[in-house]
């Protein structure tokens, strides 16, 4: 039986206990806060806890796990005799034979890599394919459907193009990550010339005549974070290599297609206009991303003119292809679901009536694009991919998150039917989530999707005027979205302590000027955004370091210097970037607070793909990670670096691109 006073002796002793808990939990709290304030040397950190430094495993993370794979259709190509289609599918390393008659499955073979861009010989017995992953081109006998020979190119091949000159057949392939352009020889399957391009070479096209390689560079650059920024058109001598020009898409970026036009010289491109330097409330009136198509002659020069209408935007334009007789454009607008039908006649007699003042006007004219923009034809999701029977009768687009091919008749231009590759996915929180990632609909007039500024996930280069923090202050760089999964928290300033937080309301009342994504959709959003794994991982997390990455790995952990004079623990490198995500996830003052800046406390960055991840710094000032310490470095805040010579620190550059 328990008495009174048992009863009033437990009481004291939980009261106790529960006294000494908390008093535990705040001296815990207390010794930790200091403990991390005198390691980093920061003492505005207001919160912290161990797992900021401590129990984090790469293999605990949502991109280190295993997900579904979907028969998402890349690179699509129709057979010399228009009878069959060849369709990459990336995610599931396959080539798949399609009846173009019937609207069915054939045959499909393994390609390792990631099949992504394919092209034809002229006689249709011979598939080229890159190889995103494998940094390969891999040929496959049409007849046998086997693959017969392979060669190594430059990193994450994407778009390649056939042709033959004087001296042979020849292919060209676009380098998306090594941004470079390899010129190939067929009889034998041969790299000859490897080729500069501009920044993520993303388009392929071949002048008819065969002399001239057109590409489209994807993403912008801009000599400093408040100059105008651009995107390449590099024109290139087949036969040489040589670069014969280097024009600019002014004010553009996410130009991924490119087409020549048969009896003119042209090219097209579709691109996202982009005024990054516009503070962001002028979504509201259309001013911050536009689609357009741009028209360069064989000399480089360009017109940029509007895709969109004035009160109707088509995002993400992709993929673009030419009828036989140059009559006709097609543009897939990725963020749309539109294709958009262009009358090539009724351009050329628009450019040739139009002076050059209204000519270098013409993409901000949304009323113009009526002029020859004469059809838009619904598709499913997310089309990417598109290409022409050889009679152009019939145009095949690439659903890519419908996984299947669209088949439109253009004589009349209506669908004739579907090839159907797979189930479209919808049971995958990480396939719902990407339809969400790359859906115009949710933002003003469909201006833009998340993917317009972070394609596949990644960055576009720039750096942006957000206003809710005062126009022209704090620009602010564009973060890369592969490998931030337990990177908390987020934005430069590291107030939004999760994605939900970061996409969600205060993404629809910044950018989107419209209501919030739903919340299931914001789930599922969120799900794909941490599934995105750092570029090139699994290609570089088990490759040994060379002698060179070595040496940059000893200095990055070094805490002393060569001649034995200790670095303070705070300006170690490998204190704020600690591994394995190389990310303390607090904040640090480095000495790069700006004239606009409001702060001098910036959140610290992982460094998983860093190599990948340019320009640099919180406001992007930094376009290379030499410029970081050449440059920008000051006494030796951001780390000590002082003591380096230009051995020492390629040396550490080279190691910070293994990461």
């Amino acid at each position: 039986m328990i008495t009174r006073t048992d009863k009033h002796g437990y009481v004291i002793l939980a009261m106790t206990v529960i006294i000494s808990l908390v008093g535990a939990g705040i001296g815990m709290r207390q010794w930790s806060l200091s403990h991390v304030r005198r390691w980093s040397g920061n003492h505005q950190i207001g919160f912290t806890s161990c797992t900021h430094c401590h129990f984090v495993k790469i293999e605990d993370l949502p991109w280190a796990k295993p997900r579904p794979k979907h028969a998402s259709p890349a690179g699509i190509v129709a057979s010399a005799d228009g009878k069959k289609l060849y369709i990459a599918l990336d995610d599931l390393d396959e080539i798949v034979e399609a009846d173009a008659e019937n609207f069915s499955v054939l045959r499909r073979v393994k390609v390792e890599g990631r099949p992504f861009g394919l092209t034809m010989n002229y006689l249709g017995t011979k598939l080229y394919v890159t190889c995103k992953d494998a940094d390969r081109v891999v040929e496959i006998d049409t007849k046998t459907l086997q693959i017969t020979d392979s060669v190594a190119v430059g990193e994450a091949p994407v778009s390649i193009a056939y042709t033959v000159i004087r001296t042979g057949e020849r292919l060209v392939v676009a380098n998306s990550l090594s941004d470079n352009i390899s010129i190939l020889s067929v009889r034998p399957l041969t790299e000859l010339l490897r080729v500069e391009a501009g920044r993520e070479p993303y388009g392929i096209a071949v002048s008819p005549g065969g002399n001239t390689i057109f590409v489209a560079n994807r993403l912008a650059v801009a000599k400093t974070p408040l100059s105008v920024p651009y995107s390449e058109l590099t024109l290139i001598d087949i036969v040489t290599g040589a670069i014969k020009k280097r024009a600019n898409y002014h004010s553009a970026h996410l130009a991924e297609s490119i087409a020549t036009v048969p009896n003119r010289p042209w090219s097209l491109t579709p691109l996202i206009k982009v005024r990054n330097l516009v503070p962001i409330t002028q979504v509201a009136n259309g001013w911050v991303m536009s689609s357009g198509l741009a028209i360069s002659d064989y000399e480089g020069n360009i017109v940029q003119v509007p895709l969109d209408e004035a009160n109707d935007y088509f995002a993400d334009p992709s993929g673009i292809v030419v009828d036989r007789n140059g009559k006709y454009a097609y543009v897939a607008s990725g963020g749309s679901d539109v294709i958009s039908v262009i009358d090539l006649d009724r351009l050329a007699n628009w450019l040739e009536k139009a002076d050059e003042k209204t000519k270098a006007d013409a993409i901000q004219d949304l009323s113009l694009s009526p002029e020859y923009v004469v059809k838009r034809i619904d598709t499913g999701r997310n089309p990417k991919h598109i290409a022409l029977s050889p009679d152009s009768k019939k145009l095949f687009v690439a659903e890519r998150l419908e996984d299947r091919i669209l088949v439109i008749d253009t004589t009349n231009l209506k669908p004739l039917g579907y090839i159907v590759l797979g189930d479209g996915g919808l049971n995958d929180p990480i396939r719902r989530g990407e339809r969400v990632f790359t859906k115009a609909a949710h933002t003003f007039q469909r201006q833009f999707s998340c993917r317009s500024c972070h394609p596949d996930g990644h960055v576009d280069g720039l750096s942006y005027d957000f206003d809710g923090d005062g126009i022209g202050d704090n620009m602010l760089d564009n973060r890369s979205l592969q490998g931030v999964a337990g990177t908390a928290p987020f934005k430069w300033n590291g107030k939004n302590p999760s994605i939900q937080v970061q996409c969600g309301p205060r993404f629809a009342r910044v950018l989107m000027r419209t209501d919030p994504i739903p919340p299931a959709e914001l789930e599922d959003l969120a799900t794909f955004i941490q599934s995105q794994p750092p570029p090139k991982w699994e290609r570089r997390r088990n490759k040994p370091l060379t002698p060179a990455q070595e040496r940059g790995r000893q200095i990055f952990f070094a805490t002393t210097t060569p001649d034995g004079k200790p670095i303070p623990r705070e300006r170690q490198c490998h204190t704020c970037h600690r591994p394995p995500l190389y990310t303390t996830r607090l904040p640090t003052s480095v000495g790069t607070k700006g004239p606009r800046d409001t702060t001098e406390f910036f959140d610290t960055p992982h460094l998983l793909g860093i190599g990948y991840t340019a320009p640099y710094l919180h406001d992007g000032r930094a376009k290379t990670l030499e410029e970081i310490w050449t440059v920008y470095q000051t006494n030796d805040l951001h780390g000590v670096t002082s003591y380096m010579n230009k051995h020492q620190l390629n040396d550490l550059i080279e190691f910070l691109k293994t990461l």
